[in-house]
């Protein structure tokens, strides 16, 4: 109901919402969807950057989205599950084992960073940088997977560093995007709604 100010007051409109909580069913739908709109974008968004890692701004930023919505210590993963889900959809075929783990590799670790730092709600950097680390893995694996396997990836072409320091810088620039957006939008809604 509008109030005489013109807002909704706070008993009947949105104040209601949590924007931190337990995995319902509504935030795992919101998982899945941002894991939806991480291959969507991977596949329509392109720049025009032509540098590994770069699609790293967006999947990052989504992956830190999803693991500061949810308390579920698997929520991050959860959203790279339903990206490679989507891929495999999309595609008409299942990934193979490496792909999966380049999928999955992101989540995982920042899952399990989150696990490993108590407080890191209360310090801004964690974050993005377990996001960062994340998306590094990926030239990580796929080097792995050349010097086994023999497979060759156009991004390691002139070795591994340079893809290795561009997903970091990626990894890292959609991660602090991430989170500097959520604190404003936190801090915002927590002090319109007092």
């Amino acid at each position: 109901m509008l109030s005489a100010n013109g807002k909704l007051s706070p008993a009947k409109g949105l104040g209601t919402i949590e924007f931190v909580g337990p995995l319902t069913l509504g935030r795992l739908a919101f998982l899945i969807s941002l894991g939806v709109l991480t291959y969507v974008l991977h596949k329509t968004f392109h720049y025009p950057l032509k540098m590994p890692g770069h699609h790293g701004l967006e999947a990052m930023a989504l992956l830190v989205l999803g693991r500061l919505s949810c308390t579920n210590p698997f929520s991050a993963t959860i959203v790279c599950l339903s990206a490679l889900t989507s891929a495999s959809f999309a595609t008409g075929m299942g990934h193979d084992a490496s792909s999966a783990l380049l999928g999955l590799a992101p989540g995982l670790l920042v899952d399990a960073g989150v696990l490993l730092f108590k407080n890191w709600r209360a310090q801004f950097f964690v974050l993005p940088l377990l996001a960062a680390l994340g998306h590094a893995t990926k030239p990580l694996i796929r080097s792995g997977i050349f010097e086994t396997t023999g497979i060759n990836f156009g991004s390691l072409r002139h070795g591994l560093a340079y893809p290795l320091t561009t997903h970091f810088c990626y990894g890292l620039a959609g991660g602090l995007l991430a989170a500097l957006l959520w604190r404003i939008t936190v801090r915002r809604w927590n002090r319109e709604n007092v």
